[in-house]
């Protein structure tokens, strides 16, 4: 994938971003919740790239795809459907805009192989991408938006604090393509505290 489509994919995720919090009431648009959309999902771009290099991984984002069904290998569609586009947009239209899916980018993880030889670790697995180095890389996204909600209350910015929680609270589900199945699945104890931290987070969002 191109840098240009990532970009594109990136700029179709706020816009999407955007219409699911606005819809219905748009009446009640804003310069702040216009700029919130934007702020959340650069922060939480920005941070797995930082992180990546770090763990000898290279990252790319696109929208969120589905292309499995079950288990087993003949279990996969023959072209990945792009639920991104559709299920969050589906799921606030039929509520009427009470549930606000934020699910649209998916985590692609590349090796960097020659990155990885310069690491002391034991020689079979110098070549090899870790699940930790994976999991630690998205969870880097979940506690940089624990971060920007700290701001946005500290600065008195109500709509940055509330939806960093739910955008991060709806992309730890383990489901799918989701960077909350990467992290359950490279440190389930890493996602248990992310978790328990949204949960608490997402019940005060919810009272302030």
């Amino acid at each position: 994938m191109t840098k240009q489509r990532e970009i594109a994919w990136i700029i179709i995720a706020i816009i999407l971003f955007e219409f699911i919090i606005f819809f219905p009431k748009y009446n009640l648009i804003t310069p702040s919740l216009i700029l919130t959309p934007i702020l959340i999902i650069l922060i939480f771009v920005l941070s797995k790239k930082i992180a990546a290099p770090h763990f000898s991984i290279k990252i790319e984002h696109k929208i969120w795809e589905f292309e499995r069904f079950g288990w087993y290998k003949t279990s996969k569609l023959e072209k990945p459907f792009q639920i991104g586009l559709i299920l969050p947009i589906l799921i606030s239209i039929l509520t009427l805009g009470f549930l606000k899916p934020l699910l649209f980018l998916q985590t692609e993880i590349e090796n960097i192989p020659e990155k990885r030889l310069l690491k002391k670790r034991g020689l079979t697995r110098k070549l090899e991408i870790n699940e930790s180095d994976i999991s630690s890389t998205c969870a880097a996204g979940f506690y940089s938006l624990i971060i920007l909600a700290i701001i946005g209350i500290l600065i008195d910015y109500r709509e940055l604090a509330r939806y960093s929680i739910f955008y991060g609270f709806w992309n730890l589900i383990p489901f799918g393509n989701l960077d909350g199945t990467k992290l359950f699945f490279g440190s389930v104890v890493n996602w248990i505290i992310l978790a328990i931290i949204y949960i608490i987070a997402l019940v005060i969002a919810l009272i302030i």
